[in-house]
């Protein structure tokens, strides 16, 4: 779960229609309701429960996203662990918004990409996934040594003595 500032940095302020265009097919409106969407459902860490069918549709065609055939399958592709949490993200800060507005999500996405970039969540999550590695690391290292080193042994005569002894 994010911290508070970082959940905030994501939410507020919330996106509002004055900052999309409307295209032919999508108000302004719905713009800023996806765009807010996507920041509650990073901020909320990826709750299965908000990745409806509409939610998806929308994601899905944004931000270069592949996908991935079905819900169940883009949402397995990038929601399930921190590594792809993280690409996920790094795709959504870095993705160049082609398009022009009026036809496309391209303001939603350099909107989105820019409060990503700022909150600094990507770097936040990498950080973690680094310290969460090094830990399992130690854990395993720390497992081993206690497997392949074992305290000093007794002279292999005083081993004999004691099994024929």
């Amino acid at each position: 779960m994010l911290s508070a500032a970082l959940t905030r940095a994501l939410t507020t302020p919330a996106f509002a229609p004055a900052d999309f265009v409307p295209t032919q097919w999508d108000s302004a409106e719905q713009k800023a309701k996806f765009a807010n969407a996507l920041m509650r459902f990073i901020a909320d860490d990826y709750p299965r429960s908000k990745f409806h069918e509409g939610f998806y549709r929308r994601l899905s065609n944004t931000f270069g996203h592949i996908a991935c055939y079905n819900r169940d399958g883009f949402y397995e592709r990038f929601f399930l662990t921190a590594k792809d949490k993280l690409e996920f993200l790094e795709q959504c800060a870095e993705w160049p918004c082609f398009g022009d507005p009026v036809y496309t999500y391209s303001d939603v996405e350099r909107a989105v990409g820019e409060r990503l970039r700022k909150s600094q969540v990507a770097a936040i999550l990498s950080s973690q996934i680094t310290v969460e590695r090094r830990r399992r690391e130690l854990a395993l290292l720390s497992e081993l040594k206690a497997r392949y080193e074992p305290a000093a042994e007794a002279p292999a005569s005083a081993e004999i003595r004691d099994l024929f002894g």
